[in-house]
């Protein structure tokens, strides 16, 4: 009887636990984009934003997720001109900077780890095939903030 009451209430806390987790993994699933970005408990969005403008990250429920921003470059240039005027030669430096935009998509599978505290992202590929770890800080149906060590990201729906 004992054995009986233990195993039908250890099915109970699994069928508990897992009802937990499709929930959790409900509100993990869709499209962030970038609110605010923390580096060190200082706000470094505008220098986040500059270097992977429009940052998106989009997590599906088969446990892939693709990553995308552009990637803005900037790179000081000059040109030299001349010109004649009555047999003399005149130059003049034109100072500009040359933009690049590069537009970059990643993608990869995602799993949750430690308890569901911690969510860990494999890139794919053979250049970009390293894991990365974020602690879960918050999670609702639209805002997700993600620690990897002293940067935070947070994020909305």
């Amino acid at each position: 009887m004992k054995k009986n009451l233990l195993f039908v209430s250890l099915a109970f806390v699994l069928l508990l636990c897992a009802c937990n987790r499709k929930e959790f993994v409900n509100k993990l699933c869709g499209t962030w984009k970038l609110n605010k970005y923390l580096y060190a408990n200082q706000d470094k969005t505008a220098a986040f934003d500059t270097t992977n403008n429009g940052y998106q990250l989009q997590i599906n429920q088969n446990n892939t997720f693709t990553e995308s921003y552009k990637i803005f470059t900037f790179i000081s240039d000059s040109t030299i001109t001349s010109d004649t005027v009555s047999g003399v030669v005149h130059y003049d430096t034109l100072r500009f900077v040359d933009t690049t935009i590069t537009p970059y998509l990643g993608n990869g599978t995602w799993q949750l780890v430690n308890s569901e505290e911690d969510l860990q992202l494999l890139n794919n590929g053979a250049s970009d095939s390293t894991a990365r770890m974020f602690n879960i800080l918050t999670l609702t149906k639209s805002n997700l903030n993600l620690l990897n060590g002293n940067k935070e990201y947070d994020l909305k729906k």
